[in-house]
């Protein structure tokens, strides 16, 4: 069993079954996977990462999942997490990391499942 995002459309899925939509990327480049290697913009590159343990962050906020890529470079891009949405400008909190609610990052971590899969 593992998690599954895609980039170009936000849905992360666990086991093959829809969980919710996010996002991953900054402005024209949100949810666009040929974007993916534009630092600070792009949606978090394809690939394997494993999921390490939730975080306070006083950038990210509360209960940030930090992923480590597998078997590659991330485009050498890095410090790519799941993390919540900004309050005040909604759609604006990634520059690359996959953005969901708190009760799904939750989710997540609860489940046990460590491996987050990133397709196109």
């Amino acid at each position: 069993m593992h998690w599954e995002y895609s980039q170009s459309t936000g849905i992360l899925t666990f086991d093959g079954a829809k969980v919710v939509k996010g996002y991953a990327g900054r402005g024209a480049a949100k949810n666009q996977p040929d974007m993916e290697h534009l630092v600070g913009f792009g949606p978090i590159p394809k690939g394997e990462y494993e999921i390490k343990s939730p975080r306070q962050s006083s950038r990210t906020g509360p209960y940030v999942l930090p992923l480590v890529p597998v078997g590659h470079n991330a485009l050498g891009r890095s410090s790519f997490q799941i993390h919540g949405d900004s309050i005040s400008n909604p759609g604006s909190a990634s520059s690359g990391c996959i953005i969901v609610g708190r009760e799904i990052r939750e989710k997540i971590w609860n489940s046990g499942a460590r491996k987050l899969v990133v397709i196109p």
